[in-house]
């Protein structure tokens, strides 16, 4: 594992990317964490505002010695946030891009008083879409975030043991990804959303419902974290489902297996299978021109074909509405294989995980990370796909 800094170019390209978006915003103001980083290299407290044309201006409140260390750009400090307006040199007037997505309401009316009869537009949708296509530096950065999942997830058989808790086989699986170099925190952009490394669940508690937008849920450790793993024991015959992520220098791969000790009903045993049909024939279909929605409908009529249009992707009345999702920086990145139209291009990585769920007998399904090519989609996660007999 090594400490990774993104290259000036690399750093240049997004910026540019940025810029050639503008449109009709003079700059774009940023604060979230990891579009700060994605566009300055650096994910320390402050700002980067890209103007449509010129120089970027990086300011930084604290830790401003790493941040100058860290970033390829010019960092000067922030010291209030009542001067933006001559330390950024907006022009008075100036239509502003903010992240309307994510920023507190308090950062917003600290911005509209410095910055006073500016207009303010949301840039963040354009920014999302841009950092949906991954360079060969982040793809770089997610194989390695898979070669470390991979290993995660096969470990799983050195450590699972009838009656052990839900909680004591996670941490055995975040211990070796840890070891390799993982973050061990996980960035999720939806509001209000605290999301855990993994979903580690035994039978119908993998089934448990949740607030995540997931297709599982999980009873969690607490009322304050309730989702992922708990504290139920893991029995035999039943699926134990183990969804989680490999993390490389900030970058997110995501894949789900299935285990069991012992065997399977044959009911649950069809339901994986036809789930893992789902998500080969959708990745023979993730190329580029194809768009989400049609990704989405082909897995919907394909569960109905099949015989699991009720419970593919949550029961009636719960489910997530999407069979996939964008992975880098965060886990919920654009594309969103769902009922948006979002246009699949070259070099975009993503999740697909469709499941069925059974409230009353746990979740059977499968997920893999995806790289998008004009020869088809090529899985970066490598584990074998067949339920794991232990």
């Amino acid at each position: 594992m090594e400490y990774v800094l993104t290259p000036k170019s690399e750093i240049d390209d997004r910026i540019k990317a940025l810029q050639t978006r503008m449109g009709d915003i003079d700059g774009a103001l940023l604060f979230q964490s990891a579009d700060v980083c994605y566009f300055s290299g650096t994910a320390q407290d402050g700002l980067i505002y890209v103007p449509k044309c010129g120089e970027p201006v990086v300011m930084m409140r604290r830790s401003l010695e790493r941040a100058i260390q860290e970033s390829p750009l010019n960092v000067r400090p922030l010291r209030n946030m009542r001067n933006l307006k001559s330390d950024l040199g907006i022009p008075t007037g100036a239509t502003v891009g903010l992240e309307m997505d994510v920023l507190p309401c308090s950062f917003y009316f600290r911005i509209a008083s410095a910055l006073q009869e500016a207009k303010f537009v949301d840039v963040s949708e354009r920014i999302r879409h841009i950092r949906s296509v991954k360079s060969e530096f982040e793809l770089g950065l997610v194989r390695e975030a898979a070669r470390m999942l991979d290993a995660g997830i096969s470990s799983v058989p050195d450590y699972i043991q009838e009656g052990m808790k839900e909680i004591d086989l996670i941490c055995r699986i975040e211990s070796v990804m840890r070891a390799m170099g993982h973050q061990g925190s996980l960035h999720f952009r939806k509001f209000n959303s605290i999301v855990p490394l993994g979903h580690v669940m035994c039978g119908s508690e993998a089934a448990f419902p949740s607030y995540l937008a997931s297709p599982t849920g999980g009873r969690g450790t607490s009322i304050m974290f309730p989702q992922g793993a708990g504290f139920n024991k893991i029995k035999r015959n039943e699926p134990i489902f183990v969804d989680t992520v490999g993390i490389y220098n900030g970058y997110i791969a995501d894949a789900t297996r299935i285990f069991t000790l012992g065997r399977l009903d044959s009911e649950l045993e069809d339901a994986y299978d036809a789930a893992l049909e789902i998500e080969n024939t959708i990745a023979r279909e993730l190329r580029p021109g194809r768009t989400g929605k049609e990704l989405f409908e082909l897995s919907e009529a394909m569960g109905e074909k099949l015989g699991y249009k009720d419970y593919l992707g949550g029961p009636p009345g719960n489910k997530c509405g999407f069979v996939g999702h964008g992975v880098g920086l965060e886990l919920d990145e654009y594309p969103v294989i769902g009922p948006l139209d979002h246009v699949i291009q070259s070099n975009m990585t993503v999740a697909i995980e469709p499941k069925v769920i059974y409230p009353d007998k746990g979740v059977l399904g499968v997920e893999d990370t995806y790289l998008t090519t004009q020869n088809g989609a090529e899985r970066l996660t490598s584990l074998p796909q067949e339920i794991w007999r232990v």
